[in-house]
């Protein structure tokens, strides 16, 4: 089974701007390291990358369940159910 796959394009664009913000975080990191920056600076930078990267997964994930598993279960596709479950096991890895 196939359910649409529809999201508000509100909360995608807020998606789209924190990843833009975590690579362009990210690209910050990588000259810390190409530069030759502290070590002890550059890790605390990439866990700050790492927490953003991880909120967008949250906002993906809240999204994607407001709108898409919804409407999964309300059509009784079990693909779909499945599909997701195996995604969180992915991200929470």
């Amino acid at each position: 089974m196939n359910h649409t796959h529809t999201h508000d394009p509100e909360e995608v664009k807020a998606i789209v701007n924190r990843l833009a913000k975590a690579v362009g975080h990210l690209d910050s990191v990588k000259r810390m390291v190409e530069d030759g920056k502290d070590c002890s600076d550059v890790l605390i930078q990439l866990s700050a990358v790492r927490s953003e990267i991880n909120n967008a997964g949250k906002l993906i994930l809240k999204e994607h369940m407001e709108h898409c598993i919804v409407e999964a279960v309300e059509q009784h596709d079990d693909e779909a159910i499945q599909k997701m479950n195996k995604a969180i096991d992915q991200f929470m890895k």
